[in-house]
């Protein structure tokens, strides 16, 4: 009786005990249900629901268009959705009868074709993330019939002087060796942005202007690829074929100014670059499309042009949009692919005041996204904000310009046939015309990025720096005052974060004397409402809403960040060994790197070399003959008793059936007279100059120029653009020098040009008593001293660092994911525990059975 008893009330116990486990896993697992079931039924779509649409959803332009109330009203619409599109999304669109135009994979969206009330209905679509109406963008010029110039007598190669890109070139690299770094020529090595590629994003680039060298005899040398958007991407010699805005931007950037002896070369002249055009009337969708090719072809360890810029001189104006696909391009692109996106602050003037904190801000939205750099527009001597220069709100920080750079009067590459060209033809020159705008101060940027990225890759995304922002209270205006968006996540999240070449060109910045200095023509702003004691950014530097930071410093830029790549990559092999350093380590010692010294050479001559294209062109019915300005300038130095020139011309041209004879004038006093007249001797293709120099001639620049005639019968068929005689040239200098005493040489750039010389080979008469004669007084890029100047980095240890630092970070970035994903976790884990909590019971059980089982034997 008594085992039966236990046996009874055992077989009971465990009956509840099973039958308690299963309720309890029931109940887990119906809540476990609920909550991963919670986020797909969130927004159920079906009629009733909503009917006017869901607009937070929706950008402020497209609220707009669908407040209008006509229901039948057709519109283009981008779309965003909360993972890429699939082939059921696509059939669900077209259930919503709307019509896929084009495809966005970088956002997972593309552009929807459909009815103001259709498009109500996608809006509560549970898949959608953002819909933004697609409308045509603005280019920020201004042609002269809006305020820009028609008699240019300023040129673009004075600014490249102004933003000290020249000066950038001019300086001798020192190696972290000590030793002087030569090219194969055995001149003097220099930093101009060549091995990096630079995009373009415009209206196109007429590609077949000799500045951008697409075109035989040095095809790919400068514009690697130009394409048009029409739907999808083709490649065309002309992308540029209605405006001409591109063409000049691309000129600014890094044109090589070939069409004028090398004079009007661009910011990173030598550099490549990808012209991509947005097509006739520029879209939202289409730039959004110009970037998302740049983000494909800039991926890390697939970019073998080493594209790691973009410059966007086109937008709109308004507030950041973080939902926007160009705001999410845009961060895509620095997050990702360390790609720097710069963009105009918009031509729409302002003050600052009342009128753009209250909804009128001027500023151009792209250029608000903290990730971007947005570049304001100065005077041509870059002293004084212009007068159309968009100023931010002075309530809110992320609405100012970072930096700023010459826009007014930029002489730059010109199309051909083109509405900007037709307004600037009678500037005097068919080859570069003269326009204003935040759109010309941009590429000036752009082409910075392109040169300081080119000898500082490893640059990307500051983790450690964030854009300035203000959150209730505002830095100018004081408590309770800030305007526009109020991110109260804004120093954690990822979207605020900047390139640290936005960091690196404000810091070196020039500001001093910039503090209400504006241009006239502006009657909203009175310009005298910075205080003595600027308004400081987080970079601790000066910073308004009207100039950003300064004046851009290429010079210093690039000494920074080289400093900071050296930092990165101390055994220079093209690796960073040591990621722990950042802007601000380089920021202490980079000043070093600029220093003057005097270099002694073993050589008895310098040499300087340039290339262009002589073109002839009859002008229409005018009948007037153009040739293009070909003067080019080589200083004389002191001591210099020879001259000898190569002068190598393409004057024969099947292909065009062109026939031309070239020749080269020097006027070594300036005068006017021809000193080669007679002198010169040819062999085939090239013409050799040997010219006697006395002391007269020495000490000042000599002139040269290309001169002759030429004759092409089928240019229209290779090329309907620049169909009249171009013929692409080369000239060689050689200068001889006495060195029965030191000479030492140096001297100042002319203000409207740029020339150098560098060391050569010595001549026949040269002996080791000479060695250390000739010296060059130059100012240099010395990486050595950096070097030594380097300190190990000892790295904060912080407790919180390890796996619950990463868990933090993790749970930061993917917030819902993270919770989700914890939860089912933890329901797992309590699973399995409480199933092997019963089975355990089960063995007691057991045993405890057999065990009286024993005893009653």
């Amino acid at each position: 009786m008594l085992k039966t008893s236990i046996n009874n009330t055992f077989e009971q116990w465990v009956i509840g005990v099973y039958m308690g486990a299963r309720k309890r896993l029931f109940f887990l697992s119906a809540i476990l249900m609920q909550i991963l079931m919670l986020g797909a039924t969130a927004a159920p779509v079906f009629d009733g629901i909503n009917p006017m649409g869901n607009y937070e959803k929706m950008n402020t332009d497209l609220k707009e268009i669908l407040d209008q109330d006509n229901e039948d009203l057709v519109i283009p619409v981008i779309f965003q959705l909360h993972s890429p599109v699939t082939e059921s999304d696509k059939k669900e669109f077209e259930a919503f009868q709307a019509e896929i135009l084009g495809d966005a994979p970088l956002v997972d969206g593309g552009l929807i074709e459909a009815k103001v009330e259709d498009i109500r209905k996608i809006s509560n679509w549970e898949r959608v993330e953002y819909l933004e109406l697609d409308k045509e963008l603005d280019f920020f010029y201004l042609p002269p019939d809006w305020g820009g110039t028609p008699d240019a007598g300023i040129m673009m190669h004075e600014t490249t002087h102004v933003v000290k890109a020249t000066d950038t070139w001019n300086r001798v690299i020192v190696m972290p060796s000590g030793e002087i770094e030569y090219n194969v020529n055995l001149g003097f090595e220099e930093w101009d942005g060549d091995g990096t590629a630079i995009v373009d994003l415009d209206t196109g680039v007429d590609a077949g202007h000799p500045d951008f060298d697409y075109l035989e005899p040095w095809t790919g040398d400068k514009v690697i690829y130009s394409a048009k958007f029409d739907g999808v991407w083709t490649e065309t010699r002309n992308s540029d074929t209605s405006s001409g805005h591109g063409t000049h931007v691309g000129g600014t950037i890094a044109g090589n100014g070939d069409a004028s002896a090398g004079r009007r070369a661009g910011v990173a002249k030598g550099a490549q670059m990808v012209a991509l055009g947005t097509g006739d009337g520029a879209s939202i969708f289409a730039a959004e499309q110009g970037l998302e090719w740049t983000y494909t072809h800039s991926i890390p360890g697939q970019n073998p042009y080493h594209i790691r810029v973009v410059s966007n001189s086109w937008g709109t104006d308004g507030d950041y949009d973080p939902n926007g696909v160009i705001a999410q391009a845009t961060d895509k692109l620095t997050f990702d692919n360390g790609v720097a996106v710069i963009f105009a602050a918009s031509n729409s003037g302002g003050s600052g005041g009342d009128g753009e904190c209250t909804g009128d801000l001027r500023t151009n939205v792209y250029a608000n996204t903290p990730s971007a750099i947005s570049v304001a527009a100065l005077t041509h001597d870059g002293t004084a904000v212009t007068s159309f220069s968009s100023r931010g709100c002075m309530n809110q920080q992320h609405t100012w310009p970072d930096v700023g750079a010459p826009g007014r009067d930029i002489w730059a590459t010109a199309p051909r046939g083109t509405a900007i060209d037709a307004s600037t033809k009678l500037q005097g020159d068919l080859y570069y015309m003269a326009i204003s705008g935040t759109s010309m101060a941009t590429p000036h940027v752009g082409g910075m990025a392109g040169l300081i990225l080119d000898i500082a890759p490893s640059l990307g995304v500051a983790d450690y720096h964030r854009e300035d922002h203000d959150f209730g209270n505002s830095l100018v205006g004081g408590e309770g005052t800030a305007a526009y968006g109020q991110f109260e996540n804004w120093q954690t999240e990822n979207f605020s974060r900047i390139h640290e070449l936005e960091l690196i060109l404000e810091l070196t910045a020039t500001y001093e004397g910039m503090a209400n200095s504006c241009e006239e023509g502006n009657d909203e702003d009175g310009c005298i409402d910075i205080p003595e004691n600027c308004y400081r950014s987080a970079t601790g530097q000066c910073h308004d809403w009207r100039v950003g930071h300064g004046l851009t410093d290429t010079e210093a830029a690039v000494a920074l960040a080289r400093t900071l790549q050296m930092m990165r990559d101390q055994d220079g092999n093209g690796l960073v060994d040591h990621p722990e350093y950042n802007v601000w380590d380089a920021w202490e010692i980079y000043e070093n790197m600029m220093t003057e010294k005097v270099i002694e050479l073993n050589t008895d001559r310098v040499r300087h070399s340039w290339k262009g294209d002589w073109n002839h062109f009859n002008n229409g019915n005018t009948g007037a003959v153009y040739y293009t300005e070909d003067s080019h300038y080589v200083w004389i130095p002191n001591g210099t008793t020879r001259l000898e020139a190569m002068f190598t011309a393409t004057e024969f041209e099947i292909d065009s059936l062109q026939a031309g004879q070239l020749q080269l004038e020097i006027d070594l006093g300036e005068d006017g007279t021809n000193d080669a007249q007679g002198q010169g001797t040819r062999s085939a293709d090239s013409w050799f100059y040997d010219l006697d120099i006395d002391a007269g001639s020495t000490g000042q620049w000599a002139h040269f120029d290309v001169t002759g005639q030429a004759m092409t019968l089928a240019g229209f068929v290779e090329d309907p653009e620049f169909f009249e005689s171009r013929i692409p040239y080369t000239v060689d200098v050689v200068l001889t020098l006495d060195l029965s005493e030191p000479v030492e040489l140096s001297f100042e750039q002319k203000p409207d040009f740029y020339s150098d010389l560098d060391p050569t080979t010595p001549s026949e008469n040269y002996d080791s008593s000479m060695d250390g004669m000739l010296t060059f007084t130059r100012d240099v890029y010395d990486q050595q001293t950096i070097v030594m100047l380097i300190e190990p980095k000892l790295e904060d240890e912080d407790e919180g660092d390890g796996f619950f630092s990463a868990l933090a970070i993790l749970f930061e970035d993917y917030g819902i994911g993270m919770t989700f994903f914890f939860l089912f976790f933890i329901l797992i884990a309590g699973g399995v525990g409480y199933l092997i909590r019963v089975r355990q019971d089960h063995e007691m059980v057991h045993i405890e059975q057999a065990m009286e089982a024993e005893i009653q034997d």
